[in-house]
């Protein structure tokens, strides 16, 4: 018999939702974690796109996930294991290239063919990042302050971050400003010559991004990206044996094991509320599940839109949340492939640096001005920036025969409403064909052994896991949709108005990316307002 009763529910088995319930459960409480998919897992799944072939699905590096939650929910005894991403290979359409692998006589000769200053203001503008981003990396697990009307616990958190940022230096807390309301041309233009480089600080703020590189507050990205650690090791990326889905089915395995009830194909239609308080959900198919508690791992606007509804909330919050921004132009690509890529820059066989890297396709930092342009006209960036990686070269699990890879690609930026009354359904071959073209200009020989690819684009995001507008972040990562106001100075302590509610996901503080921050966050919350 299906159990309809619990101490809370949680919406949605991604990452932070299933953070949510591991840390609930160690506090006592019967929790049922609902999930619309056939799988758990959200964002950070792993699913064989091809027969033979598996990947990421969507997010497919890690880095910021919190070590304190990899601890605390015993992550490594459930199958969690990263390998380290140590290489970096930048290409353009010139032929030229930066490959740099953390060796510094080699990545220094990298920087000299280029500049002779770049590689040393690399390393101090590193060290600057370093240090500012320290700053963000202690806020992560602590509950943002109000903005008015706070107690005591909100003072403190206060006090914590002005003392943190006045541990800076002058020129520290010069940079912080900066990095905070600064715009990021700004920024590459004190700090590096050559044209070279500056792209790859450029394609730095990209991927959790959707902005040109003149708007004040872009720079953020470079510190949210400071934050991780890969083993103990600072600002490294890494990947995950298996692809990502190890990472949530590993909080799967530890939330059952400590009494969560996990349901997938379970798709909610509406949050209960009676006199203000919530009372459960109901499903699609109609069944009821009763819970004084549900913590929404959902985005914002469709947590508070579509599931709980405008009637329950008051008119200011309705408004506010309807103009929060939620987009970025992200579209996602798996290939398969019967052979390695062969770069054009990088001519000859066998598996080398080049494939064991983080691989980024920008022309010029014009060319990320170029597509975000291009992508708020409603047109498709042509060509996109790339971030493309090719796990299979370290990860041998991937595919089933020896020899086949899988490539994953992001490409940016990518609208969610195109222009001219065009549909994505309609679009999609064709920009999917227009990226691969582009590929080939750096692969040649990726005509010859693809087999198959998958896309996801914005739309299919909204789809596939029920991001709004195809949001990967569930809002955009800028100043006024931050911290205290992330996503509404009333919910961004993760209860909300409505008594019972909380927010687990993304479109709280401290945002997007894998990180389990706000799944810590608001589990922690939900305990200490536990009666």
């Amino acid at each position: 018999m299906t159990e309809s009763h619990f101490d809370a529910i949680v919406l949605g088995a991604g990452h932070n939702g299933l953070t949510t319930a591991n840390y609930l459960a160690m506090g006592g409480m019967r929790v049922c974690v609902l999930e619309q998919r056939p799988v758990v897992g959200g964002a950070a799944v792993s699913e064989e796109f091809h027969p033979g072939y598996r990947n990421s699905l969507a997010s497919y590096v890690v880095s910021l996930l919190r070590p304190e939650v990899i601890r605390d929910l015993k992550l490594e005894q459930y199958g969690y294991e990263t390998m380290l991403l140590e290489n970096s290979l930048y290409l353009d359409n010139r032929g030229e290239y930066l490959l740099l692998t953390g060796n510094e006589q080699h990545d220094r000769a990298e920087f000299a063919r280029f500049s002779a200053s770049d590689y040393d203001a690399l390393q101090s503008f590193e060290d600057s990042i370093d240090k500012v981003g320290a700053i963000l990396a202690r806020q992560w697990l602590r509950e943002p302050p109000r903005l008015h009307g706070g107690g005591l616990a909100d003072l403190l958190n206060s006090v914590k971050l002005g003392l943190d940022v006045y541990r800076l230096d002058e020129e520290q807390r010069w940079r912080l400003l900066q990095f905070f309301v600064g715009a990021p041309e700004s920024i590459i233009e004190r700090w590096f010559e050559s044209e070279k480089v500056k792209s790859m600080i450029a394609a730095h703020i990209m991927p959790a991004n959707y902005a040109p590189l003149s708007q004040p507050g872009a720079s953020l990205a470079m510190l949210h990206h400071a934050v991780g650690e890969i083993a103990g090791r600072k600002s490294a990326w890494g990947l995950v044996k298996g692809g990502m889905g190890t990472i949530t089915q590993a909080m799967a395995a530890a939330a059952k094991d400590r009494g969560v009830v996990i349901r997938t194909e379970a798709p909610v239609q509406r949050i209960l509320v009676r006199q203000g308080a919530v009372q459960g959900v109901q499903l699609e198919s109609g069944e009821t599940i009763d819970a004084p508690v549900v913590a929404a791992n959902t985005d914002p606007r469709r947590t508070f839109l579509t599931l709980l509804g405008e009637s329950h909330l008051p008119d200011g919050f309705v408004r506010d949340i309807k103009a929060f921004r939620q987009e970025s132009a992200s579209l996602r690509m798996n290939l398969a492939l019967n052979g390695l890529p062969e770069f054009a820059a990088f001519p000859g066989g066998g598996i080398g640096p080049q494939h064991r890297s983080s691989i980024t396709l920008i022309e010029n930092k014009e060319h990320l001005d170029r597509a975000y342009h291009s992508s708020r006209a409603g047109i498709p960036a042509d060509p996109p920036i790339i971030e493309a990686i090719i796990p299979s070269a370290m990860d041998d699990s991937l595919t089933d025969q020896p020899g086949t890879h899988v490539m994953s690609l992001l490409c940016k930026y990518m609208p969610y409403d195109l222009a001219g009354g065009e549909h994505w359904d309609e679009k999609k071959p064709r920009v999917v064909n227009a990226i691969l073209d582009y590929l080939t200009t750096y692969i040649p020989n990726l005509p010859d052994m693809l087999v198959a690819s998958q896309c996801l684009t914005p739309l299919d995001i909204e789809r596939l896991f029920g991001m709004t507008r195809g949001d990967i972040c569930h809002g955009r990562m800028e100043p006024d949709q931050l911290y205290s106001a992330r996503p509404h100075p009333a919910a961004a302590q993760y209860a909300t108005p409505v008594k019972g509610l909380y927010l687990c996901g993304s479109g709280t503080h401290p945002g997007g990316g894998i990180t389990g921050a706000p799944g810590h966050n608001a589990a922690r919350r939900i305990l200490r307002d536990r009666p």
